[in-house]
């Protein structure tokens, strides 16, 4: 427990930072502007986004949650509203969203962080069932099944961000600034606070730490991020209906997760883009979709329990001790 405390030694890891921006900066001009790739790319990006907000939760904090749909569809219907409705920018309604869904959580954290395991979990799974059937019935707000349409995308001046390639890179910067401020979190007290939590929660509470202070503030920060991932979403399809956030996406958040690696940097990364192309190749099969990903965690769940980052070892890779070995 001493360990989880102490705080980690700063390390050359700009390396995979210069990687993810050079990757991410040239990925349009290698599919040549294709739109289908393009709608993946995006795609791809605002699953990184909700998937990191869950592995602040589950992987760092260790509170399980099998409703972060309903914190996706918060974010993508308030942007919605706010920007078609009421006619407000954009680039304003989008961090409305987030922080809307980040009082949400805050509201669900408070009753929610004194349960563990299988109560949090059902609790997270009516919560996530409790916002679908609202914006199902809620036809004078988002007219309910029907779905909101017309969404429209930011704009900053005359300029309108209406190419995918164009609104890729909207959705980039975002998702750059979100996982420096991720990466800055869990390297401080507080994100240690969560890891000291997800390991034992009655040490932790034995050594001074307020459980319930930082469940709730796990809870919020996660709502945050997966609030913004919706809105982006809504702005970048330009139509949002409740089939969009059923349980099947709180589950899909859930096992890109576990498949890419919990409570590290590039799991959340590697696991979304994986899926997201999996996803894509199997949307003929319809229902059977989720027995390919239960098929797909029971694999890696028993041959690389960590997860893919960590099957890979990509931490171990990218912190390089000043001999310049591989130090962990």
């Amino acid at each position: 427990m001493d360990n989880i405390l102490k705080p980690k030694s700063s390390s050359s890891f700009q390396i995979k930072w210069i990687m993810l921006i050079i990757l991410g900066g040239v990925l349009p001009f290698i599919f040549l502007g294709d739109p289908y790739v393009l709608i993946l790319l995006c795609t791809t990006e605002i699953s990184i986004i909700a998937v990191s907000g869950l592995d602040i939760l589950f992987g760092y904090c260790g509170q399980i949650s099998l409703g972060h749909a309903g914190f996706y569809c918060i974010g993508a219907y308030t942007s919605a509203i706010l920007s078609r409705n009421l006619g407000m920018p954009v680039f304003i309604t989008i961090p409305i969203a987030g922080f809307f869904a980040m009082i949400i959580g805050i509201l669900l954290a408070l009753p929610a962080a004194k349960l563990v395991h299988h109560f949090l979990a059902l609790v997270t799974i009516s919560f996530g069932e409790i916002i679908y059937l609202f914006v199902s019935q809620a036809r004078g707000l988002t007219e309910g099944y029907t779905g909101m349409n017309f969404i429209p995308r930011p704009k900053i001046g005359g300029i309108i961000f209406t190419s995918n390639t164009s609104y890729y890179y909207v959705i980039y910067g975002i998702l750059v600034i979100l996982l420096a401020l991720k990466q800055n979190l869990v390297a401080s007290g507080t994100g240690r606070a969560f890891v000291a939590i997800r390991e034992d929660a009655h040490a932790a509470n034995g050594m001074g730490i307020n459980i319930t202070k930082y469940k709730t503030m796990a809870f919020a920060i996660s709502a945050f991020y997966t609030g913004i991932a919706g809105a982006l979403y809504a702005h970048l399809i330009g139509f949002i209906s409740p089939e969009t956030f059923t349980s099947n996406q709180s589950t899909l958040f859930l096992t890109m997760l576990l498949f890419g690696g919990m409570g590290n940097f590039w799991g959340p990364i590697i696991g979304s883009a994986i899926l997201v192309i999996i996803t894509e190749f199997l949307q003929k099969l319809g229902s059977y979709q989720m027995l390919i990903y239960g098929a797909i965690l029971l694999l890696v769940i028993i041959y690389i329990p960590g997860g893919i980052s960590k099957g890979l070892n990509l931490q171990l890779f990218f912190k390089k001790s000043k001999r310049g070995k591989i130090a962990c």
